[in-house]
Formats: C-alpha cells, structure tokens, sequence
C-alpha cells in the first residue's frame, strides 16, 4: 500500500498517536501526519491528494470528533473516488464521531468507507489507571488496530453505529458551554519545563522567561488536558483539581509537538 495511504492523526494523551503508529506500520504506510502540524504548512493536504486511502485517528472529544478535526475534515478537498477511514480512541464510548464525519465528506459527494473504535487506557475519572491494567489494556488495543488494518488493507466497508444525533448535539452544546468555562490553574509546583506549551496542539501555551511567571493561556484551548496530563509536576489542573493523570507510556511528550508534521520514527508504541 505505501505511498497510497495518507493517515492524519490528532492526539492529546498520546492513545490516538500510538494507534496510528500501529496502524501505519501494519500497512506499510509512510509515518502518520500530525493534523495540528500539517496546518501550518502551505498545502496541509498534500498527502491526501494523491493517496487512494485517506484516514483519521483522533479521541472522542464531548460525544463526537475534536474541533480542530472538524475544521480539517471540513476544508480537506474531498474525492469520491477515494477510500476514506476514521478510527476514533475513546475510554467510556464513542457516539456521534463518525456520523459527523460522514456529514462532512458526504457534503462533497465523498462517504466514509470504514469506521471503527478502539477502546484505549483512559484519562477519565478521578483515579491514576495501574500497571497491570495499563498493560491489559495496551495488549487489548494491539489486538483491535490488527483487526482494522486487516480490514483497512482489504478496503472492507462498514455500516458503523450511528447514535441519537440529538443526544449527541445536546451533549455536545452542553460541554462545549463548559468548555468555554473553563479555567486552568498552576500551582506552585510548576517548574516551567515547558511540557504543556509542547503537547498544546492549539499552541495555546506560553511558557514566559520572567521568572516566577507560570505558563499562560490564549483562547484557542480545545479542551483536550493534555497539559493536565503530561505535566510531570501535576501542577496543572481545571476549575476542579480532581484529575486523573494519564499519558500513554510508549509516547514521547516531543512526539506530540504539532510543529513536527510527521511522527517520530519510534517502533511500535503499543507493544
């Protein structure tokens, strides 16, 4: 398959990234494409071009795709003679993730060919996830992305499960208010390692030189924690500071840095 396939990739604990990795290496595809990085090339869709198969990894992000994804899919030149995918990671469920997607290619006479979930170690609830879990958990994920490249490689289509779209827009308006509401908070134990400013996909983060000074914040913030999470002071956290901090273990916070357009030449993070 090789050069045929373009797969873009959003990613905030690290889960999304490390499944596209898996996921290019089992088709011989050429190295994922950050999406918050290819856009601040001239031309983010290069790759998508010329590629037969054109596929998005990404999270679950308030019961349906990221925002940032959103905008990509939406202003991406569709073809109708392409294969497109969408793998969403998610912890709890997924809902109206690919329904939306295939709103959004259909608007250009595209469709999504094939889509599928893969339920990853979480950064939801109130308590660190364990080795053994992790481990558990990161075997089970390598089984999954086998069972979708298997498919994927075979341009296999699918009827994909499609939620309440009401329920998922209620869902969706209600976060997305507190989305808008949230406040993040630095403590004292920030050591200004500038990690956070690094795994920001919306480059949202800025780590000033005054000393003493915490990082600061614009207004492009998508909700996505990763700052909460990779920070290795855990001095970061959101109107509430209940948190669990969880990053995936075979992921590099550099990795993540959406100034590098592809991903790291690292193996096979899952395993």
């Amino acid at each position: 398959m090789g050069e045929m396939c373009a797969i873009y990739y959003f990613s905030a604990t690290g889960n999304s990234l490390a499944v596209a990795l898996e996921l290019a290496q089992k088709l011989d595809a050429p190295p994922p494409i950050s999406i918050p990085g290819s856009l601040i090339l001239d031309d983010p869709y290069a790759a998508a071009r010329e590629a037969s198969q054109v596929g998005f990894v990404f999270p679950v992000h308030r019961a349906t795709l990221p925002e940032m994804v959103r905008g990509f899919i939406k202003q991406m030149p569709k073809r109708p003679d392409c294969y497109y995918f969408a793998i969403s990671t998610y912890t709890i469920f997924g809902c109206n993730e690919f329904w939306d997607i295939d709103e959004l290619l259909g608007a250009d006479g595209s469709f999504l060919n094939y889509a599928a979930g893969v339920k990853t170690m979480g950064s939801v609830g109130l308590i660190d996830p364990d080795s053994r879990t992790m481990a558990r958990r990161l075997a089970s994920m390598t089984e999954q992305v086998g069972e979708i490249a298997e498919a994927v490689g075979n341009y296999q289509e699918n009827c994909f499960t499609r939620s309440s779209k009401l329920l998922g827009n209620l869902v969706k308006t209600y976060t997305d208010v507190l989305r808008r509401a949230i406040v993040f908070r630095v403590d004292r134990r920030c050591t200004k390692c500038g990690i956070c400013a690094q795994v920001c996909p919306a480059q949202n983060i800025t780590i000033s030189e005054e000393d003493g000074a915490a990082p600061t914040r614009s207004d492009r913030c998508e909700a996505c924690y990763a700052c909460i999470h990779w920070c290795p002071a855990n001095a970061i956290a959101a109107n509430s500071r209940l948190h669990s901090h969880y990053h995936h273990p075979h992921i590099k916070p550099e990795q993540l840095n959406p100034s590098r357009v592809a991903a790291s030449e690292q193996g096979t993070p899952l395993s």
